[in-house]
């Protein structure tokens, strides 16, 4: 095998960095417009050395492009990486075009392919930004962001059913499964509610589906309890066979593969032909979906199995989707061999939704089962169960059905009466659980909101740390100021206020503040 030159592997790790922030979807046309002038150069340590052709450029990637190009250098290094942009002018370089956003009129992008993003019409109308001469963006179609569909849900007073409603699972019932792919049909990306929580991993998944995504096999979905990761599988296997109904498409839990596994193990004594049944079901499909593969954990022989099937399918170039509730690498008592097979593709995590996101898919839940629901009652659950969508499913199928059962309208009143057992009271917060949320929240360190930092970020989450504070604590502004690196008073009742302020205008900001409110609440030492 012809050894690389650390130059090509710069340019082959920055293409692939490349391609992620293409096919994301929370940077606008606009956004993606900025890559074009930006070139890999070096990379050594955790640092990656880019050069642009100008300030704008270089401002451009310390603002809108800073965090979902780190995310994506994770991603596809599995460290964290930091940028170090230098700025080269052009020697050559043609009359500067106006920036891309600035324009004073927004025309139709030109069409790319429709699999890439699903058949959608709703654009987003850009606000007038700063002018700087930068090329022409790469135009690709934009989706409803979780803004819109927080426009969409404040200017109506009650959530009703306006469209045919997708299956999302909301009730615990028994979804049906295609009894060849084993998929639930009415898991989709169309009926994923996407988020900042989320939003990457159904980007990559999207790729996956349509075939564009080989540099990510296998892909590996992580994350907690009730996320989405079995719906992100499903959407999968479903999409790739709207685009290609030819494939052969197979869905199963881990405990399903050693359940068929030892099956076959038992049968071998009566027919020599069920071992091999076996590896021909799963060694000829084109995409095999694993859930839950962490529960393969010390079944040698079955991880074994697998092992081979893996290798199989791999070599093969078939594509391979496996969810697990851990990282890869954090996966226990499995073979280092395996885990090295997973790390060899693309890693992604789903998060636990934000507010919006989580109204998001209240408000699709509600229209789903055809049930009115005002907002106040949406915004309630929504700011009590923070954890994961099972947990907002279940709250909106309780209070329904007691609203049902009793002939009672939908009121915050009856949500409150009935959710009062999941509510927690009398929490005693300390202002260190609260730097603490805060600093996670923000993917920030403790020292960071303590110290003397005046980067914006950090200083706009130590505001917020010291607003939170000053609300659920009995301390003093001296005493805030003390806990916060000894500040004086005053800089703590200028965050107060300003973040006061902010959240009656910028809805930004109060979801931040009620989203930490809620966590510091529930569990105010996490």
């Amino acid at each position: 095998m012809a050894q690389t030159t650390p130059e090509a592997d710069t340019r082959r790790i920055w293409g692939t960095v490349l391609q992620l922030l293409q096919h994301n979807d929370s940077l606008t046309a606009r956004d993606k417009g900025w890559l074009g002038d930006i070139e890999p150069e070096a990379m050594f340590g955790t640092t990656i050395v880019l050069r642009v052709s100008s300030k704008a450029t270089q401002q451009a990637i310390m603002d809108v492009l800073n965090a979902p190009l780190l995310e994506a250098l994770n991603m596809v290094t599995g460290k964290d990486m930091f940028p170090a942009v230098k700025v080269v002018p052009k020697s050559r370089q043609s009359a500067p075009k106006e920036d891309p956003a600035t324009r004073d009129s927004w025309s139709e992008p030109a069409p790319t392919p429709a699999s890439l993003f699903g058949d959608r019409s709703h654009r987003r109308t850009p606000e007038p930004q700063r002018r700087a001469p930068e090329p022409e963006p790469q135009r690709v179609p934009e989706q409803p962001s979780i803004a819109d569909l927080a426009d969409s849900y404040a200017s109506q007073a009650m959530v009703q059913p306006t469209f045919d409603t997708p299956n999302y699972p909301a009730d615990g019932r028994r979804i049906e499964r295609d009894p060849g792919t084993h998929l639930n049909k009415n898991a989709t990306f169309d009926t994923f509610v996407p988020g900042d929580s989320n939003r990457f991993a159904r980007t990559v998944a999207l790729a996956v589906a349509e075939g564009s995504g080989r540099d990510f096999n296998p892909l590996c979905i992580y994350g907690g309890s009730g996320l989405g990761k079995t719906h992100l599988l499903n959407a999968i296997g479903n999409y790739a066979l709207v685009k290609d109904p030819t494939l052969k498409v197979l869905y199963v839990t881990s405990e399903e593969f050693t359940n068929e596994f030892i099956s076959a193990l038992q049968n071998s004594a009566r027919s020599q032909g069920q071992i091999a049944e076996f590896n021909r079901r799963y060694r000829e499909v084109d995409v095999l979906l694993i859930d839950d593969i962490q529960f393969l954990s010390g079944k040698t022989e079955t991880m074994e199995q697998f092992f081979h099937t893996f290798n199989a399918l791999y070599q093969a170039n078939k594509r391979i989707v496996i969810a697990s509730d851990v990282a890869p690498k954090n996966l226990k008592g499995f073979e280092a061999r395996l885990i090295s097979r997973f790390d060899s593709g693309l890693t992604v995590d789903v998060k636990p939704p934000d507010l919006e996101t989580r109204i998001a898919i209240l408000r699709m839940i509600a229209s789903r089962n055809n049930v009115a629901v005002p907002n106040d009652v949406l915004d309630l659950i929504a700011e009590r169960f923070t954890e994961n969508i099972r947990e907002l499913e279940g709250a909106l199928t309780r209070v329904t059905a007691v609203a049902s059962l009793n002939n009672q309208p939908v009121t915050r009143a009856l949500a409150e009466q009935t959710l009062q057992d999941f509510f927690a009271t009398d929490v005693e917060i300390k202002p260190t659980d609260i730097i603490t949320q805060v600093a996670k929240y923000f993917r920030l360190t403790f020292d960071d909101l303590v110290g003397r930092s005046r980067t914006k970020n950090i200083a706009n989450a130590r505001q917020i740390a010291m607003y939170l504070a000053r609300e659920m604590t009995s301390m003093s502004l001296f005493d805030i100021g003390q806990v916060f690196g000894g500040r004086d008073h005053t800089t703590v009742l200028h965050a107060y206020q300003r973040i006061s302020d902010e959240m009656q205008e910028k809805r930004e900001t109060y979801n931040y503040v009620m989203e930490l409110t809620v966590r510091l609440k529930q569990h105010p030492n996490n």
